[in-house]
């Protein structure tokens, strides 16, 4: 049974400090600190990453998160009080609640049989191929174009289901002969378009014409299912699975009247460029019978994906229909929330009892790498300093060194991140970033460290080509 459990990195409530948001010079502030501009517009100017709006919140909500460890560290508050670690691990705790939902709800999906394996493999459920290759360079001309082509003419001519296998040999793909040019089993989505169109075309079992793609011409032959039915039976069970899930969620989608609110596409993706922007929004996204999706809801939901998901950058790029389709969901994840609720799914005292030792862990462990430990602390104020301000200095001198690639990242896990955000005060100024991203244009025009082909900063930053949008499964968040 596949595991319902997402790894979450979810939105904290957003609140804009007086002081960071009426000086038009501060980027962010926390605690007693402040990050001017003039400073973010150099770390982000002397870097290779984009000269956008995102890139430096990114960078400034990872100094406020560093700051944020030092203010605890300081006041020696290890956040590890019952209500306190609560808060911090919902989406863990609720994750587990709604796996265990799950866990009874799907039982017997996966022996839901919507039709005799082979038929399923004929209509295409799931492909299985052969091909060779005759490879056309990016830059070919169309004489070479033309030639390899013909090559390929020339092969599919000589090609039968008889002799296919060692024909492969011929192909320009690596490996190809040594596997008779078998792609295995794949899904739909997961070969380019031309490809995959070229085989639905094709009867299992027969050779289908020249196909030509991106990466060249194709010979190609579509395997019978007598050649691939052991490897597809117990992708047919998976997929047993993925349906009766579909019809269950859509059941539930359907039984509640959801609705989309007019322009929920435009919305969800100003929400996704700043999430805690909107950690405060209770306009609405969409409707249901029980209830709404708000803004900061869905805001909690984008923020819900760790950073290498690309989630936030993969909204903003995907088409309006694939981002209501996304917002539709969020809203199915919102009903089988309530529904885990109304089971009445809860964690064991050993569940829970793990979450908060792996929670106070977390705690320790980025109090020792960014060397602000409380017992450090006090032991360098004997000397008459001030816990509070060796604390920020150090956080400072980390940070410096991290721009400059000379420490490895650390990492400020979410529900960390949450108890601290929620704790302490902070503000980040976005006046102030985008100020920052004119003035690391001039830093940027002006850059030795380019020139003599430094690296980027050690920070993390969002961009770079989003991968296709996934789809959230049914999980958990709580507001």
């Amino acid at each position: 049974m596949k595991s319902y459990r997402l790894s979450v990195l979810a939105a904290v409530a957003f609140a804009v400090a007086c002081g960071a948001a009426s000086n038009p010079d501060v980027a962010a502030s926390a605690g007693d600190q402040q990050l001017s501009v003039t400073r973010l517009a150099d770390i982000l100017g002397t870097s290779q990453a984009p000269l956008e709006k995102d890139v430096a919140r990114s960078i400034a909500e990872l100094w406020v998160n560093y700051q944020l460890v030092g203010v605890a560290a300081a006041k020696g508050d290890s956040l590890s009080d019952k209500k306190t670690m609560d808060e911090a691990l919902w989406s863990n705790i609720d994750n587990i609640r709604v796996k265990k939902f799950y866990d009874n709800v799907s039982k017997g999906w996966d022996t839901l049989t919507p039709g005799p394996d082979e038929q399923r493999y004929m209509n295409g459920e799931a492909l299985a191929a052969r091909h060779i290759l005759v490879k056309v360079d990016a830059n070919a001309t169309p004489e070479q174009k033309v030639a390899a082509q013909k090559k390929a003419e020339g092969i599919r001519a000589e090609a039968t289901t008889a002799n296919f296998t060692k024909l492969a040999a011929k192909s320009d793909e690596p490996g190809a002969g040594e596997r008779g040019g078998d792609l295995g089993l794949f899904g739909k989505g997961m070969m380019v378009p031309e490809f995959e169109k070229c085989v639905l075309a094709i009867k299992p079992g027969e050779i289908g014409p020249v196909c030509a793609t991106s990466f060249g011409f194709h010979v190609i032959y579509r395997s019978p299912y007598a050649d691939v039915a052991a490897k597809f039976a117990p992708v047919a069970k998976q997929r047993n699975v993925q349906i009766a899930e579909s019809t269950y969620l859509a059941k539930v989608e359907s039984s509640n009247g959801v609705e989309l609110t007019s322009g929920a596409a435009v919305k969800a993706k100003a929400i996704a460029r700043n999430p805690l922007g909107y950690g405060k929004d209770n306009g609405k996204l969409a409707t249901y019978k029980s209830g709404e999706l708000t803004a900061s809801e869905f805001a909690n939901w984008v923020a819900a994906y760790p950073p290498n998901s690309q989630i936030r950058p993969q909204l903003l790029n995907a088409p309006d229909s694939l981002v209501e389709k996304f917002v539709r969901q969020i809203v199915r994840n919102e009903l089988v929330l309530h529904q885990a609720d109304s089971a009445k799914a809860t964690l064991d005292t050993a569940e829970l009892s793990n979450l908060y030792l792996n929670f106070k862990n977390a705690v320790t462990q980025t109090w020792s790498s960014l060397n602000v430990e409380p017992s450090k602390l006090a032991d360098s104020a004997k000397a008459g300093g001030d816990k509070a301000k060796i604390a920020a200095a150090r956080i400072e001198s980390f940070f410096d060194k991290l721009i400059k690639n000379e420490v490895p990242f650390v990492d400020v896990p979410y529900p960390v991140a949450h108890a601290l955000q929620k704790k302490f005060a902070f503000s980040i100024n976005d006046a102030g970033l985008d100020k920052v991203v004119e003035k690391a244009k001039t830093v940027r025009a002006t850059s030795d460290s380019l020139k003599a082909g430094k690296g980027a900063p050690g920070v993390p930053a969002p961009g770079g080509a989003p991968a296709p949008m996934p789809m959230p499964t049914p999980d958990t968040t709580k507001k």
